[in-house]
């Protein structure tokens, strides 16, 4: 048991290092993982969904990707592990925060009726 965890833990260490490898060396697959978020709580767990990525094409010897989201698949054992990795993009893209969030449309009250802020033309002919 203990050589088991010693293994998983190699594994673990190695893809943490694959994964700041491909993050300084900015490539392209990182992308598919959004932004680093700042805070160091959501980027410690950020880094360890990109490890993800990174154990994934160390694992099946894909070299240069363009995107995770590419790739044919060679065996269920590969499609599920890439469906995994998948799911960790999801995530580490919900940790990347919003540094200023949209606003509100603003609505006055003014006697019995409710005034709409001006409409904004943001030039767009859809």
């Amino acid at each position: 048991m203990l050589a088991l965890n010693d293994r998983a833990d190699a594994i673990e260490q190695r893809a943490r290092e694959l994964a700041t490898i491909a993050i300084e060396r900015g490539e392209t697959w990182v992308q598919d993982f959004s932004d680093a978020p700042v805070a160091s709580g959501p980027h410690e767990q950020w880094l360890l969904e990109v490890a993800a990525g990174a154990a994934y094409l160390d694992r099946w010897n894909i070299d240069n990707p363009d995107s995770i989201l590419d790739g044919v698949t060679v065996s269920y054992e590969q499609e599920t592990q890439r469906s995994r990795v998948l799911g960790a993009a999801q995530r580490s893209n919900m940790l990347t925060v919003v540094e200023t969030p949209p606003t509100k449309a603003a609505y006055v009250f003014s006697g019995h009726e409710f005034l709409e802020p001006p409409k904004q033309d943001f030039g767009l002919d859809l």
